[in-house]
């Protein structure tokens, strides 16, 4: 059986993914590791402590961090925004990161059965 492939998300990510604020990640990338097309399924474990489907919705848009920049005000035209804060905060995460590195774009969505979300915050939620 092949193994599915996934993506680890630190603390404080899961509750933005499932309610559909957080549609896409950006990584540094790796080949192997952040190579997606549209519609694969893949596991998203996150830091806070589930493991949750995940349907890849854009194959990943790759090129250099640089090449990469969009403004947030441009996030609906775009389905995603980099800008020099993001960089800054993914730099945390890879601290030799330069502009001229190559990053990958995932872009993601709770994976849905007939058009529901196989997991989802419900109005119970505190």
């Amino acid at each position: 059986m092949v193994e599915m492939k996934r993506l680890i998300f630190g603390e404080g990510l899961m509750s933005p993914s499932l309610d559909g604020s957080k549609r896409f990640t950006i990584r540094k990338y790796r080949e192997g590791s952040h190579d997606f097309t549209k519609g694969e399924i893949i596991k998203g474990e996150f830091k806070d402590g589930l493991t949750i489907l995940l349907q890849i919705t854009e194959d990943t848009k790759k090129g250099t961090f640089n090449d990469l920049k969009k403004q947030k005000r441009d996030l609906n035209k775009n389905g995603y925004y980099f800008d020099k804060q993001y960089f800054d905060d993914l730099a945390a995460w890879y601290p030799d990161l330069t502009w001229d590195d190559v990053g990958a774009i995932v872009f993601f969505e709770i994976l849905k059965v007939n058009g529901v979300s196989v997991v989802s915050i419900n109005e119970h939620t505190k």
